[in-house]
């Protein structure tokens, strides 16, 4: 006789209790105290890092963890993180994405910031252009072509422009001043 339990037969599952909650402490990294005194995890799937008030959607898995899966409400939620538990970076792949904002973007980091387009073309449009650089700022270009209605340039030190051929030209004035001019 065959026992009743075979080799492909899986156990009964063990009861998943979904529950609604309210946070009421954030504790440590990704764990929060519910108002019915349990503790429990942000989910890994729960991108949104939950607060304090939000109401969640809590499951009580078999090995008695407790996870939000998932906030149902925020009474302000002026600002949402996005924080995955245990990460160390967060990629985004897709073949197009696009970030809109009416206001601002912000772009921040204590260490570097890349921006690259190896194979197309990197585009700044703005009303202002700011670029500041503490140490250096250095540019290599192909061809670089610029046109302003008026460029100022001030150095302090040395200003030194070489090139195989250079020509300054100018409609009506051209103006070298300076302690000591050198020409030739």
């Amino acid at each position: 006789m065959r026992s009743a339990k075979t080799a492909n037969t899986l156990p009964p599952p063990l009861p998943l209790y979904l529950v609604e909650a309210r946070i009421i402490v954030a504790l440590e990294q990704h764990a929060f105290l519910l108002n019915d005194g349990r503790m429990a995890h942000q989910a890994l799937s729960c991108l949104i890092r939950p607060e304090v008030g939000d109401h969640v959607l809590v499951a009580a898995c078999q090995n008695e963890t407790i996870y939000i899966l998932h906030i149902l409400h925020r009474n302000e939620p002026h600002q949402v993180q996005l924080s995955v538990p245990g990460a160390h970076e967060v990629c985004v792949a897709q073949p197009q994405i696009s970030l809109n904002a009416v206001d601002a973007i912000a772009l921040r980091s204590l260490a570097d910031v890349e921006v690259s387009a190896t194979t197309g073309a990197l585009s700044l449009n703005g009303r202002n252009l700011f670029a500041t650089a503490q140490d250096s700022f250095v540019q290599n270009v192909g061809h670089f072509v610029g046109q302003a209605e008026h460029y100022l340039l001030e150095v302090r030190q040395l200003l030194r422009l070489h090139g195989q051929q250079a020509i300054v030209t100018a409609e009506e004035d051209v103006k070298v001043d300076g302690e000591r001019i050198s020409m030739g």
